[in-house]
Formats: C-alpha cells, sequence, structure tokens
C-alpha cells in the first residue's frame, strides 16, 4: 500500500488504470464531482433539482460496477482497446435508461417497489462482474472451475481491501479535521459538517473506487495453492461458514418437524423468507468450499448433501408462501418468495444432477431469473400491481362505493362488514405504499389531488402562523428574531408522504384496518384517541372570557402555571398523584420540586375520571364509530374532546387534541403498566372563579 501511495507510482497506476478502465474512472470522477455540488447547494436548490442530482450519484455508483465486469468481457474476448471501449456505449445507454425509469420522488418518499428495484439491480450487476469475463468460456463449454474460483477469489479480496482502505481514509481524515476544528476555532469561517461530508465523498466515492480499479485482477491470475494455504481464509470458510449454516439449516428442519407432527399450525410466511436467506448464503458457502474438498473431509461432505437440503425445504417454502397467496393474492414479496424459491429449486436441482456442476452456475442463472421477473407484463413491478388493482376494484363494487368510476364515501365506518372494510384499507395500503399512490388514480384521484392541495395550503398556513408568532415574541432579541424568520422561509415544501395519503383517504372514505377476532389475541392496552390534523392546523383559539391559556405537558398530563401570585389553595405534589381519578393538575413552579419547596404550588385538581370513560365508551363501541380493535381512532370532530370544568378556584375550558386511555379489558400486571395520559397533547383555558 505505500508503495502505491508514492506519488510517482500512483501517477503511474492512475495512468494505466485510465488506459484500461477510462468509463469505470470518469463515473467515479463524476460521482465524486455531483456529491460534491450536492452538498454545497444543500439549502440553496429545490428538491426537485436535489432528486436529479441524486439519481445521478445513483446510476453512477451502479453502473461503476457494470462498467467494469463489461470490460471484464472485453478482456476475455481479447478485444483492441478501442472496441473495448466502444462496447461500453451499451453501459452508457443502460445508465440513462435507468436514471430516467425513477419517479420524481425518488429520495423524498421511496415506496417498496423503487427499493426492490434498486436492490435487484445491485445484486444482477454484481453477479454480473463476477461471472463476465467467462461468458465466452461458457458458449464454447469450454469451463474451468479453478480459473472462475480464483478469479472469484481475487476480486472479493480486492474489494475487501477497497472498502478497509475507504473506510480508514474517512477515519483517519476525521481525526484530522475534529482536530482542526477543535485548536483553531474554524467553525465561523468553514462550515464543519459540510467539511466532514466533502470527506467522506472524497474517500468512499473516489479514493476506494479507485484503488479497487488499480488493484483490480485479471483473469489470468492463478493462485490455487496460496488459496488454500490462507489460515484466515480456510477458519474463517470451515470453522465459522460451514458451521453457521449447519446450525441455520437444522433449525428450518426443526421447525419442518414441528409442521408435520401437527399439521393444522400452518407455516408462517417468515419461513420462506428464511429458507431463501439461509439457502443463499449456504450457496456462497458451497461456492467459497470448493476449493478445499480436496484438503477437508467435511467441506466434501457438505457439497454433497447442501442441495438435497435446500431442495427439500423448498417444499417447505412453496407451502408456506401458497397459503399467503391463496389467502391475500400476490404482492411483490410474494412474487420474489416464489421467484426466488424457483431458483433454489432450480440451482438444487441442477447441483444434484449434474456431473460438471459448474459453479458460475450461481452466478448467471441468478442474473437470469432477476432479468426475466424484471420484464414484461409478468413482472415483479407490474403483475402483483394489476391483480391489487382488480382486487381493490372487486372491493369497492361489493362495498357499493364505486359508482360509474366515481368514489362515494361511506357515512360510517360500519356501513359495511369489518372484513370487507379491511381488505379495502388493505389494497389501498398496499398499493400506495409498494407501488406509489398513483396507482390509485383509477379510483381516487380527485381525493388524492385534493389531499395533496390541502397538505400544500396547511404547510403555506403553518409557516405564515410560525412566522406571526416570532414576530410577537418578547423572550428575544432582535438578531434572533431575524434568525429564525429567515430559517423558516428556507424551509420547502415536501410531497405529502405515502402515509398520509394513506391515512387521510382512509379516514376520508371510511374505511380501517380489520382484525379478526376470532384468530388473533390482538388486545390494545390503551385507545389512543387523535384529533384530525387538519382540524387544529391553523385554527384560531378564543380566549375572550378566560384569564390564561396553557399547551398541556404531554408526559404527565399536566399543565404549568407560570403565575407566581400565591393563592390559598395548597397541596403536595404526593397528594395529587395518590389520588385514583385521571386527573389535570393546574400548578406552577417546577414539577420536581413541588414536594420540597414551599413555593412551587398546586392550584387546582381537575378529576377527569367521568370524562375518559365518556370518550372510552363512545368510541370502543361498534355501534358508535364502527371500529374494529383499531387502538388509534382519529377524531373528525372537535367537540368529542372538549370539555368544560370546574374546580373551586377555576372553571377550565379542555380541548384535547390526543389522548391515550387505558383499556379496561387489558390484565395488567406489573411488568406491562402504561400509564394513562401518555401522549396527551392539547390546550386549557382558564378563568378565575
Amino acid at each position: 500500500m505505500l508503495k502505491i501511495i508514492r506519488f510517482n507510482n500512483f501517477k503511474r497506476l492512475l495512468k494505466d488504470v485510465f488506459a484500461r478502465l477510462p468509463l469505470s474512472m470518469l463515473f467515479s470522477l463524476s460521482a465524486f464531482t455531483l456529491l460534491l455540488i450536492r452538498i454545497g447547494l444543500d439549502e440553496k436548490i429545490s428538491y426537485n433539482t436535489e432528486n436529479l442530482i441524486d439519481k445521478g450519484i445513483l446510476t453512477l455508483s451502479i453502473f461503476f460496477f457494470f462498467s467494469i465486469g463489461v470490460y471484464l468481457l472485453g478482456e476475455s474476448l481479447a478485444l483492441p482497446q478501442i472496441k473495448k471501449c466502444f462496447s461500453q456505449i451499451a453501459t452508457i445507454i443502460l445508465a440513462c435508461l435507468y436514471y430516467f425509469s425513477f419517479e420524481e420522488n425518488l429520495f423524498q418518499d421511496p415506496y417498496t417497489e423503487i427499493i426492490v428495484y434498486i436492490i435487484m439491480t445491485i445484486v444482477a450487476i454484481i453477479a454480473f462482474v463476477f461471472f463476465a469475463p467467462f461468458i465466452l468460456s461458457l458458449i464454447r463449454k469450454n469451463i474451468s472451475q479453478r480459473r472462475l474460483y480464483v478469479f472469484s477469489y481475487n476480486l472479493l479480496i480486492k474489494t475487501l481491501m477497497a472498502m478497509i482502505a475507504g473506510l480508514a481514509t474517512m477515519i483517519l481524515g476525521f481525526i484530522a479535521l475534529s482536530s482542526v476544528f477543535t485548536l483553531f476555532d474554524l467553525n465561523e469561517i468553514f462550515d464543519q459538517g459540510n467539511m466532514f461530508a466533502r470527506w467522506t465523498s472524497f474517500a468512499l466515492a473516489l479514493f476506494a473506487p479507485i484503488f479497487f480499479l488499480i488493484n483490480l485482477p485479471s483473469i489470468e491470475v492463478n493462485k490455487e495453492e496460496k488459496i488454500q494455504n490462507n489460515k484466515f481464509y480456510s477458519f474463517l470458510i470451515n470453522y465459522i461458514g460451514l458451521p453457521a449454516i449447519t446450525i441455520y439449516f437444522l433449525i428450518l428442519y426443526s421447525y419442518t418437524i414441528k409442521v408435520l407432527i401437527n399439521f393444522s399450525n400452518w407455516p408462517q410466511g417468515e419461513v420462506a423468507w428464511m429458507v431463501i436467506l439461509f439457502s443463499f448464503f449456504g450457496y456462497l458457502v458451497y461456492f467459497v468450499s470448493y476449493i478445499f474438498t480436496e484438503k477437508l473431509k467435511i467441506a466434501e461432505i457438505f457439497r454433497k448433501i447442501f442441495p438435497f437440503a435446500v431442495l427439500l425445504q423448498t417444499f417447505m417454502l412453496f407451502y408456506a408462501i401458497f397459503l399467503r397467496i391463496n389467502q391475500y393474492d400476490l404482492t411483490i414479496n410474494r412474487y420474489l418468495v416464489v421467484a426466488f424459491g424457483l431458483w433454489l429449486f432450480s440451482l438444487s436441482v441442477y447441483f444434484i444432477v449434474s456431473k460438471k456442476k459448474y459453479l458460475g452456475t450461481i452466478f448467471y442463472s441468478l442474473v437470469s431469473m432477476i432479468i426475466i421477473i424484471s420484464i414484461g407484463p409478468w413482472s415483479v413491478y407490474i403483475l402483483p400491481e394489476k391483480r391489487q388493482q382488480a382486487k381493490l376494484k372487486i372491493y369497492l363494487e361489493e362495498a357499493k362505493m364505486l359508482n360509474e368510476n366515481k368514489i362515494v364515501p361511506l357515512e360510517k365506518y360500519n356501513d359495511i362488514p369489518a372484513k370487507l372494510s379491511g381488505q379495502i384499507y388493505g389494497a389501498i395500503e398496499y398499493l400506495c405504499a409498494f407501488h406509489g399512490c398513483d396507482t390509485l388514480n383509477d379510483f381516487f384521484a380527485e381525493e388524492i389531488a385534493e389531499i395533496k392541495r390541502q397538505n400544500k395550503i396547511n404547510f403555506i398556513k403553518q409557516k405564515e402562523q410560525e412566522l406571526a408568532n416570532i414576530e410577537i415574541r418578547e423572550d428575544i432579541d432582535d438578531e434572533r428574531r431575524k434568525e429564525m424568520i429567515e430559517r423558516i422561509e428556507k424551509r420547502k415544501y415536501r410531497e405529502i408522504r405515502h402515509w398520509s395519503i394513506i391515512n387521510d383517504l382512509t379516514t376520508q372514505i371510511k374505511v380501517q384496518r380489520y382484525f379478526n377476532k376470532e384468530n388473533t389475541q390482538y388486545v390494545p392496552r390503551v385507545f389512543t384517541y387523535n384529533l384530525v390534523h387538519d382540524k387544529r392546523v391553523g385554527d384560531s383559539v378564543r380566549v375572550s372570557g378566560y384569564d390564561y391559556y396553557m399547551n398541556l405537558k404531554s408526559d404527565f398530563n399536566l399543565v404549568f402555571f407560570d403565575d407566581r401570585t400565591k393563592m390559598d389553595y395548597k397541596k403536595t405534589y404526593q397528594a395529587a398523584l395518590d389520588s385514583k381519578n385521571e386527573q389535570l393538575i393546574i400548578y406552577y413552579g417546577e414539577m420536581d420540586k413541588i414536594a420540597e419547596n414551599e413555593e412551587n404550588y398546586i392550584m387546582e385538581i381537575f378529576s377527569l375520571n367521568e370524562e375518559f370513560t365518556q370518550i372510552l365508551e363512545k368510541f370502543k363501541s361498534e355501534e358508535a364509530n364502527g371500529r374494529n380493535f383499531d387502538n388509534y381512532i382519529e377524531i373528525e370532530n372537535p367537540a368529542d374532546l372538549t370539555f368544560n370544568l370546574s374546580g373551586e378556584k377555576f372553571d377550565a375550558h379542555l380541548q384535547l387534541y390526543e389522548v391515550s386511555i387505558k383499556n379496561p379489558e387489558w390484565q395488567e400486571t406489573d411488568e406491562n403498566k402504561i400509564a394513562t395520559g401518555r401522549n396527551t397533547s392539547g390546550q386549557v383555558l382558564l378563568k378565575i372563579k
């Protein structure tokens, strides 16, 4: 490493790398440049521009590796340099298509489909890099297991070296920057956060990739003996990898036996992903243990048994996922389980029946499978979406909520059966969260457009309200007021998140999640009642006729009373807590010193036991609200959470925004006590009697 760092050697190595992999170098430099621009203009550019830059960084980072695979393929074909460069036109075209395939809101509100798209692309490209130099050998059926293994080993080692070099450079730079900023007080000249971000970009987006390109192995490297004699590598495979995968499959087979003994206890959906992940890890161990089969008996036995072990587990996988698909139809998750299950099944059959047992099959079959499930109307991105849209239409028609392609909202939650309501809710939630809320436009285009419009109006109102509040504050100086105003004015509007659209839309049409009382043990510990946010944003508070206005202190269901005038009414903090009723406590002074300091006084205690009982009874009953075991309940009417209270010294007007109330049906023990009043928020108006 020290030889590489020497300037003359480094200059020569850079020249050699640029001659061998020019596009890969340009991708790395471009990604680094975009990162510097992104960091420098963070608060000065719009979210749309940020999104364009972020998409560019992501695309360049992914296709940096694809360009390496194409170069390695060109070297295996012995192409001249000009033809190797010309072949990279395919890389540039694919990178452009990938860049423009993303939605506008890629990083602001990524939904599952996009995340799956990115992960599958990365997996496919990394697999491609490992077998790219051997595509010609595969076509000519001139396959060398050892050549593939040695190249893969060296590629993996060089990748780890580059990662370590990049991280070490980043950490050492952090130490240097921290020391400089601490000793020379440069915070007023330079933004410390930006300097750290720039150094991170240099270490991970420029230095580490170039270090990797300098050390990128060729397919001619042959170090079989060194690999076999590498004690650390041998220990890692034979004493960590092999025992770990053996334990994993013992767990899976123990569960299989449990299901077979009691077949009515159907396998859980999670077991399908466990089979996939354990099997994928197992085939990596299967690959890397190849070199040790001649020296270690355990590696030879493992390689003979493992494909059979995976093959038998795929039947459990298919059975488990069939139950889920039959019950809830196809989704992205279930589609991927089926696809990867078929890949594992085919791969296991191949390694059982094939005499050659070519290791490269793991890589090129994986890439082929990902390509197949990523294109066409049968793809993982289209087929589940279309099926769920069709299901949603059926549910809406059954609920009589779809009239000539127009949505007719329900008046109450219990206007339709709870299960049907849950099916509509689930389809909306899935489509919006997994495929994007635009997939609901065939049914809810007007409703979603109005939700987005209202969200933007609320954002503007909230900014105006905050600015108005700052203008009238007397506890801050002009300089501080100016800073706060500038910060609020710079705040940019972000598109509403998909989970907010789901919440607002389902509240508007009166559908909700479904909890099957017969098949679930779900019992809420507390019921949380929340006034819909739109009902409180921008609303003015009428204070005429009252002497004091205060906000609730959420942690203890208390409010502060800041008047320092001493009154006759005086109780200790502990005496207030000893009461069994739910309480609203009016006091002044510091909370934790009420019992110790005589200048801290309890002014008034209002019992809320009756009011909380009213809330609980009204909204817990299905007849009143139509909710079915949903412990988080949104309230449309503010009057339902409004109470007038009368005490010895004050009359109070209590408006709750949110309150949690213990469920009387919950069997409370010392281990699971939850205090009523947590998450409580709201406001109190007081009038002195």
